[in-house]
């Protein structure tokens, strides 16, 4: 029998028991689960599902059992239509008028799909192309795809009340914010407050959906570049409101709107695809924890918990439930976060107080370097990895977030014998302290 490893799990197994048992003997044990079979399954190619799972030797093994193998995403006129996406997006790299390469495109490309877009932009990375060039490059290539992706001419519609619906809706909100802010500015006044819009909704993306698809779904493509160009267009507004610089201002609100066309035609659609129905409602429940000024959010009902009332932890000095110590950690007026030793994201506290960084719950169990912007992950590695060396035990800073100062402090975890075991970052108010040493003097 030939089995196509680029087809979706689902598709492969739903008339073919035998297959089934033996991907689940290999490894594919999330395959026992009916509500996996009806959700990942029906998303994710075998070829992908076995890079997931860390499942390196599924082809021998299948061979083995008697099963061809072929991948049709090797096949000629899959290689040979990504070969010309790259082509002519190393073609805008170096400077050829977009209009002339747009029209060679639409002579070879009725439609191209948002996966096809990043897998190209993903291959001209992996090939040595600089990544700031390739977010230099962002929006023109977008431009590229004006009106050539296969959802482009058919709005997708998302199921009411998901998260991509919130997500759609958002972004459509922010086109009108956008549209009425260029008017605006040409006519001299403030948009400082519409602006901050555009960045909570940024703030959005960056917090919940570029890590999950690079660090779960190997598609560090969004990551590496449309979350790099969303910090810029922001830092770039940001610059230009405060200097005054209406050019700048006018340009990067230029460059807000095409990010909008990217979200839509490309990144939501992709995500669609990508992720996992389980991982979706994960997301949308964690968007509780944000403003939603543009779009109504209606919260998921909490699952009960359980009451742990004979679970004991006991310490050196004392014991406790496991229920008292979240309610103490809980009720610290400090944002508490814990990176285990292997840098995985393994608790946030949920204390009562507003929250200066936003912890979804999404992001827990995966690495943390996948929880940062490209530009600050850099600096999170090398503060880690000086933790881990001994080189360094603490570093502190107070930073002014929205005119109020916080202590945001970072301690390598060690036990009594020194081992490492991980990183503990807490972030406290400072007002009270502030005020109080100023009535006292």
């Amino acid at each position: 029998m030939q089995i196509d490893i680029n087809k979706v799990v689902y598709d492969l197994i739903k008339d073919n028991d035998k297959l089934k048992e033996d991907l689940i003997g290999l490894g594919f044990t999330s395959l026992n689960n009916p509500l996996m079979v009806k959700t990942l399954a029906k998303k994710v190619s075998l070829k992908r599902g076995a890079k997931m799972m860390g499942i390196s030797d599924y082809k021998e093994k299948l061979e083995a059992l008697g099963y061809e193998l072929c991948d049709s995403s090797q096949n000629p006129e899959a290689i040979e239509r990504k070969e010309l996406i790259k082509s002519y997006l190393k073609r805008l790299g170096e400077g050829e008028d977009l209009e002339k390469v747009k029209a060679d495109f639409k002579k070879n490309f009725e439609g191209v799909s948002s996966a096809e877009i990043m897998a190209a932009e993903e291959d001209l990375l992996e090939s040595g192309m600089d990544k700031e060039e390739v977010r230099r490059l962002c929006d023109v290539h977008s431009s590229l795809f004006h009106g050539a992706t296969d959802t482009e001419n058919k709005k997708s519609t998302y199921e009411e009340g998901s998260f991509l619906d919130y997500f759609s809706k958002e972004n459509d909100q922010i086109k009108k914010i956008l549209e009425k802010a260029m008017k605006a500015v040409e006519n001299g006044e403030d948009v400082s407050e519409d602006m901050n819009k555009v960045f909570g909704h940024y703030k959005k993306k960056g917090d919940l959906i570029y890590p999950i698809l690079k660090a779960k779904y190997n598609t560090p493509g969004p990551s590496d570049v449309m979350w790099a160009v969303d910090i810029e267009i922001a830092n770039n507004i940001k610059k230009a409101i405060k200097l005054g610089k209406k050019d700048l201002l006018l340009e990067s609100i230029k460059r807000a709107e095409e990010m909008t066309y990217k979200e839509e035609n490309i990144l939501y659609p992709l995500v669609f695809e990508k992720m996992s129905d389980e991982d979706l409602r994960l997301l949308y429940k964690d968007l509780g924890d944000y403003d939603h000024d543009l779009v109504a959010y209606e919260s998921l009902e909490k699952p009960k918990t359980s009451d742990f009332e004979d679970g004991y932890i006991n310490f050196a000095k004392g014991k406790m439930r496991v229920d008292q110590l979240e309610a103490m950690l809980d009720t610290l007026e400090i944002e508490i976060t814990y990176i285990d030793e292997n840098d995985i994201s393994s608790y946030y506290n949920d204390h009562k107080g507003k929250k200066v960084f936003k912890r979804p719950e999404s992001s827990l169990g995966r690495e943390v370097y996948y929880c940062h912007p490209p530009q600050v992950e850099p600096i999170v590695r090398n503060l880690i990895r000086e933790f881990k060396e001994g080189k360094k035990d603490d570093f502190k800073l107070v930073k002014n977030i929205k005119g109020v100062d916080y202590a945001i402090s970072y301690y390598a975890v060690r036990d009594k014998k020194g081992v490492y075991k991980g990183v503990v970052e807490t972030v406290q108010d400072l007002s009270f302290y502030k005020s109080y040493l100023a009535n006292k003097k």
